[in-house]
């Protein structure tokens, strides 16, 4: 690039840079009631456009194969290192551009954007980036069957109605035209089903996660038929104590036992020349005195008790390390029982040995009655099958206050709390 090239592309820049700069020095308070609005809309303008500049910098980004040039996987982790963004936010910006920017063809003829009509809007500022997400999960989710130039058509239909209504608004008219060119569904186009199918695992920025999918009607069956028999409401033994968790809840605890299971099934295939497992770093004080959070291998945030935990009933690995990073002690999966043990297991309890309890075997957990993490053995003696809803309940910390458990003539019995029973008699299961 010349100096001449150069410059003609700098300056814009810095006179965009120097009138943004002026505009935040500038008093709002003089300004009348209609210049505040006008000022608030072509800012708005202004912003949409600079938005479709960002695509336009992403697509040459992408067609300069910039990322292999400077040791990246993809354009979304080169955003995500170099402008600090989260990799949803890249891999949304990676996506508009995909959509909004001339592209290439295989000879190397120049085409147009995948959604002509709505880089257009783009350009003059009139859509938002949430409007074009909208117009393009529509035009995606047409069947082929549809001609391309009624797809054109749909596109600046929904482009001109993103001119008037916001970005909800757009959801349901784009779903009544999608009616419109397909009154008859398209549910049994399989390969449209597979061609969508999506799942993302989201970071929250309080620990928590989001999990975002959209299901194929098979794997959606088979959600339904095994997260709802796993998330029915389960009183206690009295049955006068009900189920205090809400639906949401219930599908939540349903999903994370349907995990385990796949975990303790060890079908998973190899992760990293290992079978697949949970990895848990820990330092050797935080493993000492319970207490401070520890990191899996995925980067989740644990407090040192849930990893215990965990390490009491899935296929974990743990590493302490002392204070400079030097590992000190390695673990991994010490607490499985044997095949003979779980056999055994099964023929005692029958399934969840918690009172009133009626899960079957499959949906257990073989739960130490001393914490593995504490030195338990894992021998029949000290395990018992659990299911994930009641393994919460019990409690192994060295001051109880909730149920425990205590083996008596080789069975398990189970203690209430002081709250719940103040003699507190052992119960059992009634199943037997």
């Amino acid at each position: 690039m010349t100096t001449g090239e150069l410059s003609r592309v700098v300056a814009p820049a810095t006179a965009l840079s120097d009138a943004v700069s002026a505009l935040l020095e500038s008093p709002l308070t003089p300004l009348a009631d209609h210049e505040l609005l006008s000022l608030l809309r072509e800012g708005e303008a202004a912003r949409r456009r600079l938005e479709l500049l960002d695509a336009r910098l992403i697509a040459e980004v992408q067609q300069r194969n910039l990322p292999a040039k400077y040791s990246t996987r993809s354009v979304k982790t080169l955003l995500t290192e170099m402008l600090t963004v989260s990799p949803q936010e890249a891999g949304r910006r990676v996506r508009q551009a995909e959509v909004l920017t001339a592209r290439i063809g295989f000879s190397g003829e120049a085409l147009p954007p995948l959604l002509p009509a709505s880089a257009v809007a783009r350009a003059d500022g009139t859509i938002t980036s949430e409007h074009v997400a909208v117009i393009e999960r529509a035009i995606d989710r047409l069947p082929a069957t549809v001609p391309a130039a009624e797809v054109d058509k749909a596109e600046a239909f929904l482009v001109e109605q993103a001119r008037v209504f916001h970005a909800r608004s757009l959801v349901g008219i784009a779903r009544q035209l999608r009616e419109t060119l397909d009154p008859d569904g398209t549910c049994d186009d399989v390969e449209q089903q597979r061609r969508r199918r999506h799942l993302s695992l989201m970071p929250l920025s309080d620990g928590m996660y989001r999990l975002c999918a959209e299901l194929d009607g098979e794997t959606a069956a088979l959600a339904h038929t095994v997260l709802h028999s796993l998330a029915a409401p389960r009183p206690d033994a009295d049955g006068g104590e009900r189920d205090e968790r809400t639906g949401g809840q219930r599908l939540h605890d349903a999903f994370a036992a349907v995990l385990k299971l796949a975990l303790r099934a060890r079908q998973l295939p190899r992760s990293g020349g290992v079978p697949a497992t949970v990895l848990i770093t820990m330092t050797a004080e935080q493993y000492e005195t319970r207490a401070g959070l520890v990191t899996t291998s995925f980067g989740q945030r644990l407090t040192v008790g849930q990893a215990l935990r965990l390490a009491d009933e899935a296929s974990i690995g743990w590493i302490v390390r002392n204070g400079h990073g030097a590992v000190l002690r390695l673990g991994r999966k010490l607490r499985l029982a044997t095949p003979s043990q779980t056999l055994a297991l099964i023929a005692r309890d029958q399934g969840c040995a918690f009172p009133g309890c009626d899960q079957p075997p499959e949906w257990t957990e073989k739960h130490h009655i001393i914490p593995w993490a504490r030195g338990g053995g894992t021998d029949v003696d000290n395990l018992v099958l659990l299911c994930g809803f009641h393994h919460d309940r019990i409690d192994t910390s060295p001051h109880p206050t909730g149920w425990t458990i205590a083996m008596r003539g080789g069975l398990p019995w189970f203690i209430p709390p002081a709250w719940l029973d103040p003699e507190q008699k052992p119960r059992r299961n009634s199943r037997r």
